[in-house]
């Protein structure tokens, strides 16, 4: 009970919670003054954000993006001729270690390295979009290269995409290089909620593409035992972030025929 009220009390003093007391208090003064103009208002607010702060809804639709991507068991992918891991799970910061700064999508990293380790690969290719650094773009894979090498998980090769803007970008640079060293079929890595729509991409421009999903986010949102919080959270409109941008990328790729 006190871990419920604690953490209760907490959700009211982020930015989202904050928002939510505040539309709360103004949905019952409407109440009490009987403005139905503003109760409206304030109601129909309050309802939104807690139907996507405070449910799994939102981890729901995600998780229906990542279950078809879903790996049981890594040990049973089959041999590629590389492991491509597309962009996300890092950032660039000039104080970090190897100067990157690792974020929720981490995992995507894990799964590559861990998937040339088993020699599902005979090379390993990152991908990212880029950062500034002394007036000049570089591409963020690079800076993950620069730790593999470092670290040495594996003896494989590691090489970098470069700049990439997009999905569709590293699906071409990823082609180059695979024309280079003879790839044909590739083993993608990626957040499972975002694997429809790059593998898609991917077999467009030629590949044999076996998907390798991680980053659960959905799926390991609905495996905690709420179902419905009081107090809205930020996980679930992030989660319905990634949801919205899955479909809305989706229907854009295929009016520029990527898919």
């Amino acid at each position: 009970m006190m871990y419920f009220l604690s953490k209760t009390i907490g959700r009211l003093f982020e930015p989202i919670g904050f928002i939510w007391l505040i539309l709360l208090v103004a949905f019952l003064w409407a109440l009490l003054k009987k403005n139905k103009r503003q109760i409206l208002f304030s109601g129909s607010l309050l309802f939104f954000i807690s139907i996507i702060g405070s449910t799994k809804l939102p981890a729901y639709l995600l998780s229906t993006l990542e279950r078809p991507y879903i790996v049981d068991d890594i040990n049973t992918i089959p041999e590629c001729d590389a492991v491509v891991l597309l962009g996300g799970g890092y950032n660039y910061n000039s104080k970090g270690v190897f100067q990157m700064e690792l974020n929720s999508s981490a995992d995507r990293m894990l799964t590559a390295m861990e998937l040339v380790r088993l020699g599902k690969g005979e090379a390993l290719v990152t991908g990212g979009g880029g950062y500034w650094k002394k007036g000049k773009q570089q591409g963020e894979g690079k800076i993950l290269k620069n730790w593999i090498e470092a670290w040495k998980p594996f003896d494989k090769p590691v090489y970098d995409l470069g700049v990439n803007f997009n999905t569709r970008d590293e699906a071409i640079n990823t082609l180059e290089l695979a024309n280079k060293h003879g790839w044909e079929k590739i083993a993608l890595v990626t957040s499972a909620w975002h694997i429809r729509r790059s593998k898609a991409v991917f077999e467009q421009v030629g590949f044999e593409v076996v998907p390798v999903g991680s980053d659960l986010q959905g799926t390991t949102a609905l495996e905690n035992n709420w179902f419905f919080y009081p107090v809205p959270h930020l996980s679930g409109f992030n989660d319905m972030a990634r949801y919205m941008h899955e479909q809305i990328g989706w229907l854009y790729y295929k009016l520029r025929s990527w898919l």
